[in-house]
């Protein structure tokens, strides 16, 4: 699996070292790759904010079935509601699924471009996979056991300034261009650690990344269409631990590896946001008022009148029941056949007055009050 990544992030290695070649810059040409990877994967983000503006355009509808049902938490009646929105979703052609799809496919790709940037003797240098493991090896990584398992990043502070005196043992490194690490007081090369005597200007980076995700989060946030029961879910606890759970596990592996994954990290999480805020910007949500969602509730209840009118029409002689106990009236008649009484004095008055007709009443033992 591991040399199949290999093999298709080859493109993107090609472009990292063109990067390198043209700035000098390791820095400057991660923030370029990433900022070119990011444009590649615009037009998945516009069809995800296009199936936001779907979704969203069907808000008041969607508010209407869950007031329909709102105070009522049993499974039965959840499941129910949860099929009535399912059915408009079909009406309207709308598959709520399709957003995760782009996610899906975004996902490898995320891993392809991490793979370069962690890589970048592989795919910069072009050093051959024997030769990272014999380097790997021979400075300090005796653990290593292959070329997949080699800390490129950090392997190449210790082979800057010898790389031609090793190329008669390791031929795959004459003539290599080994990419410089070191950016002002930053050594990308090394991995942060806490320290304050002497300060290690490194450990800023993983503190520097959790306020960009944090940040991050809370913008995009504002700029992505939520469901009302998952906008509200979101205010739980639980939901608000989980906000905090990945930047603070960047930390933890920005503590690990070297400060190149800290920086690429940075920078992709600044380029989404700015990427959410154009997308958002040219293809905006839509807003309703509350007269919006008052007609959509009224809409709501003439189309389930028409609904019932057609039942009745189709069959004439069904036996409507009312319940203040339960919300869907055929489900309940089909666990109490019992209960369906009534002679064609209920359907006559239903059929010239156009609604459900209420069912006899019974005391306690079934008989008619």
């Amino acid at each position: 699996m591991a040399q199949l990544y290999d093999i298709i992030s080859k493109p993107f290695g090609l472009l990292m070292q063109g990067l390198y070649s043209l700035t000098g810059n390791y820095m400057i040409a991660i923030f370029l790759f990433s900022l070119i990877c990011e444009v590649i994967l615009i037009p998945m983000a516009i069809k995800q904010q296009k199936n936001q503006i779907k979704q969203a355009s069907l808000a008041p509808r969607t508010y209407a079935i869950r007031k329909k049902y709102a105070g009522r938490n049993d499974q039965a009646t959840q499941q129910k509601m949860q099929n009535e929105i399912m059915d408009m979703y079909q009406e309207e052609h709308f598959n709520p699924a399709s957003g995760c799809g782009t996610l899906l496919i975004q996902f490898p790709i995320i891993i392809l471009l991490y793979n370069v940037i962690r890589k970048p003797l592989t795919f910069i240098s072009g050093v051959a996979s024997q030769d990272l493991l014999g380097l790997a090896q021979r400075f300090g990584q005796e653990n290593v056991t292959s070329a997949n398992g080699v800390d490129e990043i950090a392997l190449i502070g210790q082979i800057r300034g010898q790389a031609s005196s090793l190329a008669s043992q390791f031929p795959s490194l004459a003539g290599k261009v080994i990419p410089e690490t070191k950016v002002g007081p930053f050594d990308l090369s090394l991995t942060p650690t806490i320290s304050f005597q002497p300060f290690d200007w490194l450990m800023l980076i993983p503190i520097l990344t959790f306020v960009v995700m944090i940040v991050s989060q809370k913008i995009m946030k504002r700029y992505t269409y939520q469901d009302p029961t998952v906008a509200e879910q979101q205010n739980n606890i639980s939901m608000k631990i989980m906000e905090w759970t990945m930047p603070l596990f960047s930390v933890y592996i920005e503590f690990r590896f070297a400060a190149a994954i800290g920086i690429y990290w940075i920078f992709r999480n600044i380029l989404q946001t700015v990427e959410r805020i154009v997308i958002a910007k040219l293809y905006p949500l839509p807003k309703f008022s509350e007269e919006d969602y008052k007609e959509a509730e009224r809409q709501a209840n003439l189309s389930n009148k028409q609904k019932k009118r057609e039942e009745r029409e189709a069959d004439p002689n069904r036996k409507p029941v009312r319940s203040l106990h339960h919300i869907d009236d055929e489900e309940y008649l089909a666990r109490h056949p019992e209960q369906v009484t009534g002679g064609s004095e209920n359907a006559e008055t239903a059929e010239k007055t156009g609604k459900d007709a209420p069912a006899p009443l019974k005391d306690d033992y079934g008989k008619k009050k």
